[in-house]
């Protein structure tokens, strides 16, 4: 009986800490509800995927994508890797090659201009596997996730 009353204080005490952490990814810069004009920054391939989709993501949308770093709001940076199969070779076994399998990576920072320097105040990420990324790019998941978090309440 000891034991199990040893137990359950141990988790009590945990508990609380657990909580604070998930509280602490939730919040939301308030800056991020100013932003009207973005303008992207970054990776071809990524970009043509979003300008490709530009009127569908505008679309219920409180921002806008600008063509002017200098006259936006803020500055979207970005960056995507592509996934797929890649061979390697192990020093195990050095005539064997082992096929790993890597995720679409895609990452988007935004950033808005305080004097002269760029600060960010929101950034996601996301890994996809092929079939997820033949459905529907990464960009255009992390711009939904965009759109939530600034025009959620306005």
């Amino acid at each position: 009986m000891r034991r199990y009353a040893y137990y359950f204080a141990i988790l009590i005490l945990l508990l609380p800490g657990l909580g604070t952490g998930k509280r602490k990814d939730e919040k939301i810069d308030p800056r991020l509800k100013q932003i009207h004009n973005v303008y992207l920054k970054g990776d071809s391939s990524a970009l043509e995927s979003i300008r490709s989709k530009q009127a569908e993501i505008e679309k219920d949308n409180c921002f806008r994508l600008g063509e002017d770093e200098q006259s936006a709001d803020a500055v979207l940076k970005v960056n995507y890797s592509p996934g797929g199969f890649a061979r390697s070779m192990t020093m195990k076994n050095r005539g064997e090659a082992i096929q790993d399998v890597n995720p679409y990576h895609t990452s988007m920072e935004l950033s808005i201009r305080e004097g002269t320097k760029l600060r960010k105040i929101w950034s996601r990420s996301v890994d996809l596997e092929e079939r997820q990324e033949q459905v529907r790019r990464g960009t255009l998941r992390l711009m939904d996730a965009l759109r939530q978090d600034a025009c959620s309440g306005r």
